[in-house]
């Protein structure tokens, strides 16, 4: 049974060439994200994702939400099934949970991630917004049931597979150790960006939680990974990288897990080889999915692609979407390309009248194809659930929306 912190050791994997010019390529390509969209419709690209993130670590945990389900609770539109209540509400939990990071960490510079404070806070705020019923775990050594109580670290020692997590009594000295070597404020460089992959694993490790461990861990990440800019401006997500590919997540995870084999294996108590292949396969999932969204946020064919959807609804071509006018595409164009555009606008841009023009905003608003503060504020891109696979084809598995 681990009961000191040094048994976690080495917190960080072998400085190889390789993995470090993988992590600083991750991080060239992720600091190039942020400057390809205009910030308006970057921020709106960013609540998308809080979704995608939702319905892929769901994915991970074994919950399928359906993505329509996920966008029909957000709207606080539940499912009279009380299964796909349950799991909407688990979604809506990690929708809200990010967004409350977003927001701490624009507000709170200072703020430390890898605290026992912040992952307590994480799992209190996620948890306390699921119903009681997934709170209700079995017990690691009694054959009963237990309440899991939000935000608070575990009272029982609990085994994982193979892994037998930290004794309760020393969780404390583990989290301590964990900030400690960490902390996004005592690292920089490389070392900075390979802590982003190491510290996903070792809190997975620990396992402070009797239960969420998983969620709280990519939450914790997610918000890391802002910290270090290797995640600007919330513009990919790793949890999708980690779905698609599951079954190696969670291999690697255990194999991260195995003691030192012999003195060419680092100098601590776990397998350093180990963790060096864990962060490598952390860093390749990320890069590929950088490359993916840059590859959605090219201007050129986002800007094709809603002018697809606008031809496909001017022609009636899509099932249960009544006609759009064709020149509707010159104003959603605008809209993604600036962030907003004056409604005065619109008649210039369509080459219509006035009352064709008006007619045309309401529909777009209502339809929610943009958005707007008020009958007289500008006109926002917008993405409604109806136009994700047009618009960003393949952010959700083909067919679940």
């Amino acid at each position: 049974m681990y009961d000191h912190p040094s048994q976690m050791e080495p917190l960080f994997p072998k400085v190889d060439k390789s993995l470090v010019d993988l992590a600083m390529e991750v991080y060239r390509e992720g600091a190039e994200l942020g400057g390809l969209v205009n910030p308006i419709t970057r921020n709106r690209i960013s609540e998308l994702l809080r979704h995608i993130n939702s319905y892929y670590s769901n994915r991970i945990e074994g919950e399928h939400t359906n993505p329509v389900d996920i966008e029909r609770a957000v709207r606080q539109e539940y499912s009279a099934d009380t299964k796909k209540k349950r799991l909407q509400q688990l979604s809506v939990a990690h929708i809200k949970v990010q967004k409350l990071i977003d927001e701490r960490l624009e507000t709170e510079p200072d703020l430390e991630v890898c605290s026992k404070d912040f992952l307590c806070w994480i799992h209190g705020e996620f948890y306390n917004r699921v119903p009681d019923s997934f709170l209700k775990i079995p017990h690691p050594d009694k054959d009963e049931i237990i309440t899991m109580v939000p935000g608070k670290i575990r009272e029982d020692d609990v085994k994982v597979g193979n892994h037998i997590a930290p004794e309760y009594g020393a969780l404390d000295r583990f989290l301590d150790y964990f900030q400690n070597k960490y902390s996004p404020t005592k690292l920089s460089g490389h070392t900075l960006l390979l802590a982003a992959a190491a510290s996903h694993h070792r809190l997975v490790w620990i396992h402070p939680f009797l239960d969420g461990n998983g969620r709280v861990s990519r939450l914790f990440t997610y918000a890391y990974l802002r910290k270090t800019k290797l995640e600007s401006y919330g513009l990919w997500t790793l949890s999708r990288g980690l779905a698609r590919k599951d079954e190696d997540y969670k291999n690697m995870l255990a194999y991260a897990d195995s003691s030192r084999k012999g003195d060419f294996d680092g100098r601590g108590n776990l397998s350093e080889k180990a963790l060096s292949e864990f962060c490598n396969f952390f860093f390749e999932v990320a890069l590929d999915q950088v490359k993916f969204m840059k590859e959605l946020l090219r201007l050129d064919g986002l800007r094709e692609r809603i002018i697809g959807y606008v031809n496909l609804r001017s022609q009636n071509m899509i099932t249960d979407e009544k006609e759009l006018r064709i020149e509707a595409k010159y104003v959603l164009t605008e809209v993604m390309m600036r962030g907003e555009i004056t409604r005065g606008e619109v008649q210039h841009l369509i080459g219509l009248g006035e009352r064709t023009a008006s007619k045309l905003i309401s529909k777009l608003l209502e339809e929610e194809l943009v958005s707007s503060e008020s009958h007289r504020s500008p006109l926002r891109f917008n993405i409604p659930p109806k136009v994700v696979g047009y618009y960003f084809p393949k952010l959700y598995p083909e067919g679940t929306i």
